[in-house]
């Protein structure tokens, strides 16, 4: 992990390196939440740890509004915000989660629902607030889709009522999840990032090349973006990790500070 940590490092400067889902536990298997049906596993501990991370940076409620990221698709942020959003449920944080991926959404196979009566239709003035949010009993939070599909989608993400939406929820929510399309493939996650405070970026292990993810973190530096860690996913290093601490664990019985 180390390794891991010295090759990013030469990419962007100050930005905290956190490690999410391991490659057998971040597959796009989106209703399936790891950190519920493997609550002591080393990719729920990591989480945890994520979620520590983001508390340390949000003491003074700078940074309720959260956009996940990456380079490219498939790199897990979908599965990122689905198990911190559980998990911070379970802290008794009110969350809620928004698919701003207006051209690929996902949400809707998170929670398991028809991808209706969500962000656009409520813009369009065919459905009240109440209406477009949603709760999770499964995952303990609140949610909005995409509803029905744009092609007008910078106008959406530019929009006033757009702005006035996020600006209300953050005064009745902990923390609001955005998870948002990848930054090489469009030019939206940069328009999100305007009405953000922070964003986690996730990087797949052996799936996207260094100058790939140093061209997006630079594309959203130039945003002046505050970028609050790098979050590495589909690592096989730290399946290994884990192999290590639970021979370590059994063998010795704990673990040394």
């Amino acid at each position: 992990m180390n390794n891991v940590r010295k090759m990013y490092k030469s990419i962007i400067s100050g930005v905290r390196m956190m490690f999410g889902l391991s490659k057998k536990e971040s597959e796009e298997n989106y209703e399936y939440v790891v950190a519920k049906e493997k609550p002591f596993s080393y990719t729920t501990e990591c989480i945890q740890k994520v979620i520590a991370n983001m508390e340390m940076t949000n003491v003074d409620q700078a940074n309720k509004i959260i956009q996940f990221t990456s380079s490219l698709s498939g790199e897990g942020k979908t599965t990122i915000i689905s198990n911190v959003a559980y998990l911070m449920a379970r802290k008794n944080k009110k969350v809620i989660v928004i698919d701003l991926d207006l051209r690929k959404p996902k949400m809707q196979r998170v929670f398991d629902v028809p991808n209706r009566f969500g962000l656009t239709d409520y813009l369009k003035g065919n459905i009240t607030q109440d209406e477009m949010i949603r709760h999770s009993l499964t995952h303990g939070v609140d949610y909005i889709l995409t509803g029905e599909q744009t092609n007008a989608v910078i106008n959406v993400l530019e929009s006033e009522k757009l702005k006035d939406l996020v600006s209300r929820l953050r005064l009745e929510y902990d923390y609001i999840l955005i998870d948002s399309p990848p930054v090489i493939a469009v030019s939206d996650p940069l328009y999100i990032s305007r009405f953000v405070d922070g964003i986690l970026f996730c990087v797949a292990d052996r799936k996207v090349t260094k100058p790939l993810v140093k061209e997006a973190l630079q594309t959203i530096q130039r945003t002046n973006s505050n970028i609050l860690g790098i979050l590495m996913t589909r690592s096989m290093m730290m399946e290994k990790a884990y192999r290590y601490r639970y021979e370590y664990v059994y063998n010795y019985g704990k673990i040394l500070p």
